[in-house]
């Protein structure tokens, strides 16, 4: 299995660019209502390190202020989350890495969750232990969490794929928001939350301890997926579908470390109190 990952998706500089491309502001707006100069504005999305600036610019943008300042500081990650049935495959795709869920039952049954950009691994793991892969599901149908499905059905034929209508991934079977669906051992409630793409989808699974809800790039630790498209009702459907699960929820995220519910109300951002 790969290493855990060790560092946040996005930082301030990521999180104040998504934010102005979702509110349509300028870096010369930007400055001008947050009262601080526009060498300033670059060097804050450059990665610098300015509580007093970030504090002003953070009011204009609609985030938390002091979330905005620790991820400038880079000193919060998300507690670390070992959880046995759930196997987190990391590949590398250009410049950034991906992530693919596998939820596994007790009888070996296993479900996977985007395929990542490495087929290898999966296929590893599921011939090694004698696992039966039962379905793929799709939270969206980006290249980088689609591109090593055609291999993986190439050893596993004939297994169901599940993407929302919207996503348009030939051969897949519709799923529908606000519904709930059995795939081998698992229920899915499957959540609306669009934004990255058109139909979007999280996945919470039912009935299992810990709860895990699979959200693909609709959230990352700390920060929301790229959704300027769709910003305002991006962020909505994050606040009323996935933060207002219980605050033990693990969320798992198609970027960068799995976090949760109680940690993403108090850190996040995108999503002030």
């Amino acid at each position: 299995m790969p290493p855990p990952h060790t560092h946040l998706e996005d930082f301030s500089e990521d999180i104040i660019a998504k934010a102005q491309s979702g509110l349509q502001i300028t870096n010369r707006e930007l400055a001008d209502r947050g009262s601080v100069d526009l060498g300033t504005i670059k060097a804050l999305k450059n990665g610098d390190f300015d509580e007093k600036a970030l504090a002003s610019i953070a009011k204009v943008l609609n985030l938390d202020p002091d979330r905005l300042i620790v991820s400038a500081a880079k000193n919060w990650m998300p507690s670390e989350k070992i959880i046995p049935s759930l196997h987190c495959f990391i590949s590398q795709f250009k410049s950034m890495t991906v992530n693919a869920y596998l939820y596994t039952a007790s009888d070996g049954r296993s479900v996977l969750f985007d395929t990542g950009v490495d087929p290898d691994p999966i296929l590893t793991f599921l011939r090694e232990r004698d696992y039966s892969l039962e379905a793929i599901v799709l939270t969206h149908g980006h290249p980088d969490h689609v591109v090593a499905l055609k291999p993986i059905l190439e050893v596993w034929p004939d297994r169901p794929v599940f993407a929302h209508p919207a996503e348009n991934v030939n051969g897949s079977r519709t799923l529908e928001w606000n519904s709930s669906i059995r795939i081998g051992p698992l229920s899915l409630r499957c959540l609306s939350t669009p934004g990255h793409t058109p139909g979007g989808t999280s996945f919470l699974i039912e009935g299992v301890d810990p709860s895990l809800c699979i959200v693909g790039d609709a959230l990352f630790a700390g920060s929301v997926g790229g959704c300027a498209a769709d910003y305002d009702h991006s962020l909505h459907s994050i606040r009323e579908n996935l933060l207002t699960l219980p605050g033990d929820t693990i969320l798992c995220p198609g970027h960068g470390p799995l976090t949760s519910v109680a940690e993403e109300c108090q850190h996040n951002p995108f999503f002030p109190t």
